[in-house]
C-alpha cells in the first residue's frame, strides 16, 4: 500500500487520483512524416483521405510552380480540423491562428464522405497557397498570409484533374479570332473569395496565364514574389513588380498575353498528328513490350501473335491499357486512320476479355486498309510537294490550302465515303498526269536521239 501510495505522490503530486478525475483526452492526429500537413477529428480512414488529397494537390501545386519541396517551419504547420458539426453545404473556412509558435493557418471542414468536392479541394489548395505567401516575409513582423487568386486556384485544379492534355485540350481560337481577347488584369484582380462560378474559357485563360509567367526569364524567383504580392489595389503594377520583362505598360502586356494565348490556347491543333507522325504511332502500339514476372526474361510481341502472348501473367491489365491508348490516338491522330484505329482499339479489347473469335481476320484488314492509307498519303504529300516547288503560283490559290487542310488534318472533318472517293479520285488523277508526264518525257527523248541520228 505504501509503495502504491508513493507512486500516486510521484505522478500527480500531493492529490490521489480520486480527487484529480479522468484524464483529459488526448486529441488524435494525422500527419504526413514531415510533419508538415495535420489532421485532426475524425475516423482514422476519414483524416486519412484528407491528408492523401493536401498532399496530391501540394504535389501539383510545386510541380506547376517548379518549387521544391521545403519543410515547413516546425512551429508552424497546416492544421486540417475535421468537424461533424461543420455544415456540409458550407465552405470550408481557413483561419489564421496566433500562438506563441508564430502564426499558422487552420482548415475546418466537413469529414470527407467518399469523393471530395470541389469547393474543398479548391479550399485545401487556398491553404497551401496560402502558406507559401507566408514564407520569406520579414522576419520581424508576424507573417500575413495574403488572398489567394482565383485564376491561379482555376489552373492548378484543371491541371490536377487533367494531367494528360490529351484528353482536355485548351482551346481558345474563337476568342483569338473574334479579337475579343480579354486582358490578363482582370483575371488577375479576381480573388478566389468570389463565389462566381468560373467558365470553362475562363479556366483555359488561367492555364495559358500559369504557362505564361512560369516560363519568364524571371523564374522561380518571380514566380515566389507573386505569391507574396498583392493583387487587389493595383493588378498591373503588382504583375510588372514580379515579372519585369513583360514590360511597363498595359500594351507590352497584351502583346505578350496574345502571344501566349496564340502558344497555349491551340493546344487543341498542336497535338494533333499528321499522317507520319500517326504512323510512327501505330508501329508503336502494334508492338508489346513485356516482362516475364517469373523469369525477369524482356519479350517483344507483335499484336497479331496473339496466341503467343495472351496467355501470359497480367497480359489482361496490358491488353485494356493499349486499348484506351488507341482511343487517345483516335482523338489525336489522322483522320484517315480513324477506322483503322477503332478495329485495333476493339481488338485489344477482344483480347483483354479472352474472345479471340474473327481477330485474325480483322487485324489483316486493318493492316490492308492502315498500308493503303499510308501510301496515299504518302503519293499525294509528295507530288503536292513537286507542284507547290514547281508549278504553284508564288501564291497559294484558297483551293489549295483547302487541300492542305485536308491532308495535314488541321481541323479533323468527318470520315465519310465521299471524303474517301475524293481522295481516291484524286490519286487516280494524280496517277494518270504522272503517266502521261512519263510518256511525254520518252517522246521527247526519242526526238532527241532522232535529231541526233540525222546530223
Amino acid at each position: 500500500m505504501r509503495r502504491a501510495a508513493l507512486l500516486v505522490s510521484l505522478l500527480f503530486g500531493t492529490h490521489t487520483l480520486a480527487e484529480t478525475g479522468p484524464p483529459l483526452a488526448r486529441v488524435v492526429q494525422t500527419s504526413d512524416q514531415a510533419r508538415q500537413l495535420l489532421v485532426n477529428g475524425g475516423s482514422f480512414p476519414q483524416r486519412v483521405a484528407v491528408l492523401r488529397l493536401a498532399e496530391e494537390l501540394r504535389e501539383t501545386l510545386l510541380k506547376a510552380l517548379s518549387l521544391k519541396q521545403e519543410s515547413y517551419p516546425i512551429a508552424r504547420p497546416l492544421l486540417f480540423v475535421l468537424s461533424a458539426e461543420h455544415p456540409k453545404e458550407t465552405p470550408p473556412q481557413i483561419q489564421a491562428i496566433e500562438d506563441p509558435g508564430g502564426v499558422k493557418l487552420q482548415l475546418r471542414l466537413a469529414p470527407l464522405e467518399g469523393e471530395a468536392s470541389v469547393a474543398v479541394e479548391r479550399a485545401i489548395l487556398s491553404a497551401l497557397l496560402m502558406e507559401l505567401s507566408m514564407r520569406g516575409q520579414n522576419a520581424e513582423s508576424p507573417p500575413e498570409p495574403r488572398p489567394t487568386p482565383r485564376w491561379l486556384v482555376d489552373a492548378l485544379l484543371h491541371k490536377h484533374h487533367h494531367t494528360n492534355p490529351l484528353f482536355a485540350p485548351i482551346n481558345l481560337r474563337p476568342l483569338l479570332k473574334s479579337g475579343q481577347l480579354p486582358s490578363p488584369v482582370a483575371l488577375l484582380a479576381r480573388p478566389e473569395a468570389d463565389l462566381t462560378p468560373s467558365t470553362p474559357e475562363e479556366t483555359d485563360l488561367a492555364r495559358c496565364l500559369l504557362a505564361l509567367l512560369t516560363n519568364r526569364p524571371e523564374g522561380v524567383a518571380g514566380v515566389q514574389q507573386m505569391l507574396r504580392a498583392d493583387f487587389q489595389p493595383a493588378p498591373l503594377r503588382a504583375l510588372q513588380h514580379c515579372f519585369p520583362s513583360l514590360g511597363h505598360s498595359e500594351a507590352l502586356l497584351q502583346r505578350e498575353w496574345t502571344l501566349a494565348v496564340a502558344a497555349y490556347g491551340t493546344q487543341q491543333e498542336r497535338i494533333s498528328l499528321d499522317g507520319p507522325q500517326t504512323e510512327l504511332e501505330i508501329q508503336r502500339l502494334l508492338q508489346f513490350e513485356l516482362t516475364d514476372p517469373a523469369t525477369g526474361n524482356h519479350f517483344t510481341f507483335p499484336l497479331n501473335q496473339f496466341a503467343d502472348y495472351r496467355r501470359l501473367t497480367g497480359i489482361q491489365g496490358v491488353l485494356a491499357a493499349r486499348q484506351l491508348e488507341w482511343i487517345a490516338l483516335r482523338e489525336r491522330g489522322h483522320f484517315l486512320y480513324g477506322p483503322v484505329l477503332d478495329v485495333y482499339a476493339s481488338v485489344c479489347g477482344d483480347l483483354a476479355q479472352g474472345r479471340t473469335a474473327d481477330v485474325e481476320r480483322r487485324l489483316r484488314e486493318a493492316t490492308l486498309e492502315q498500308e493503303s492509307v499510308s501510301a496515299r498519303l504518302s503519293r499525294i504529300r509528295d507530288h503536292m510537294n513537286w507542284f507547290e516547288a514547281v508549278a504553284a503560283p508564288r501564291e497559294m490559290s484558297p483551293r489549295l490550302a483547302e487541300f492542305y487542310r485536308i491532308l495535314d488534318a488541321q481541323e479533323r472533318p468527318k470520315v465519310s465515303d465521299a471524303v474517301r472517293r475524293a481522295l481516291d479520285k484524286a490519286e487516280a488523277q494524280l496517277q494518270l498526269q504522272r503517266e502521261k508526264e512519263d510518256l511525254d518525257l520518252a517522246l521527247d527523248e526519242a526526238r532527241h536521239r532522232s535529231q541526233k541520228a540525222k546530223r
